[in-house]
């Protein structure tokens, strides 16, 4: 029967799929062919998403196979840094720390006497000596005599007017001639007046990162995170003044016993106190000076007392030593 959409003219098969289609039905024809195309379109779209996640996780293996080598290559490297830093060092040079820990403890105790070995006695001996390599500190007896106390003393230990004086002796012990030497050893020259000495807190800090400990330390990081966190600990060493300590000959120390009760102190701490001075030839365990001092900042002029006292004090000091080996 002719309908709005359909005519007498047509067929019966299209006019039966022109009626479905109106009524939204759809003939078997026209799902045959849409299911005839589906079905391949699906399975390439699977095939093409299982493709798709086969290339990512092949990608994602090549690129952590490349991070892995990369961080494998700059680790060697670090390694190998880390060897060639500390390739100088003997196990003997390994012990430094624990040496002078050890000589500081026992000459903080009782003390043993004034002792001067014979090779220090011709004139010139002492200058040759001290032009060894070496390690100084300076600080409190009272806190020399335990372990922790002397990391604190070694932390605040400079190059100061004392080990500039006796390095290079004043010109003479007027203060105007100590005081020339005080305000080189509080500028920078300090270290040009002393280049063949390092602080005892060089090789605090810096010989922990030298031994196979630490070098075992950098192999077994397994992340950059971790590689990174050790290099800048790394950077931020002494590396080359640690070793230069390690491997000193000599330990020069001067110990500050405490101040005499009653008399004043200057604003820079400075009082009447005694001090022991030591030189000790490291390879060989042998005391090679033993002295003990008193100073006094009393004689110096009230105009340079406030600001210099302790400097011109450890200058007249090295000043004194030195004038006592000379007779």
């Amino acid at each position: 029967m002719a309908t709005f959409v359909t005519t007498r003219r047509m067929g019966p098969e299209l006019a039966a799929r022109v009626e479905a289609s109106v009524r939204g039905e759809r003939s078997h024809a026209g799902e045959a062919r849409e299911t005839k195309w589906r079905l391949p379109l699906v399975a390439i779209a699977r095939f093409g998403g299982a493709l798709s996640i086969v290339a990512l996780v092949c990608t994602v293996v090549v690129f952590r196979r490349r991070d892995r080598r990369d961080f494998e290559r700059e680790r060697a490297a670090f390694i190998d840094r880390v060897h060639a830093a500390s390739a100088s060092l003997t196990p003997s040079d390994d012990e430094a720390v624990v040496r002078v820990e050890s000589w500081l403890v026992r000459s903080s105790g009782a003390y043993e006497g004034d002792f001067l070995a014979e090779e220090l006695r011709p004139k010139g001996a002492l200058a040759a000596v001290l032009a060894r390599p070496s390690m100084y500190v300076r600080g409190s007896m009272v806190q020399l005599t335990r372990k922790t106390g002397i990391a604190e003393v070694a932390a605040t230990s400079l190059k100061d007017p004392f080990l500039v004086c006796l390095v290079e002796a004043p010109a003479s012990r007027s203060e105007t001639a100590l005081l020339a030497r005080v305000r080189e050893a509080y500028s920078n020259e300090a270290e040009q007046h002393s280049t063949q000495v390092r602080r005892f807190r060089e090789a605090q800090v810096g010989l922990p990162f030298l031994l196979p400990a630490w070098a075992e330390n950098v192999r077994s990081a397994d992340t950059p995170e971790k590689l990174e966190r050790l290099r800048d600990e790394f950077e931020k060493v002494p590396i080359d003044a640690a070793t230069q300590a390690a491997k000193a000959g000599l330990l020069l120390f001067a110990m500050d016993e405490p101040g005499e009760a009653g008399g004043p102190t200057e604003l820079d701490g400075e009082r009447a106190h005694f001090v022991r001075v030591g030189l000790v030839d490291l390879p060989s365990a042998r005391v090679l000076l033993r002295m003990r001092k008193r100073v006094d900042p009393s004689w110096i002029s009230a105009a340079k007392r406030p600001l210099f006292a302790s400097g011109l004090d450890g200058c007249a000091l090295a000043f004194d030593i030195r004038e006592a080996l000379g007779r």
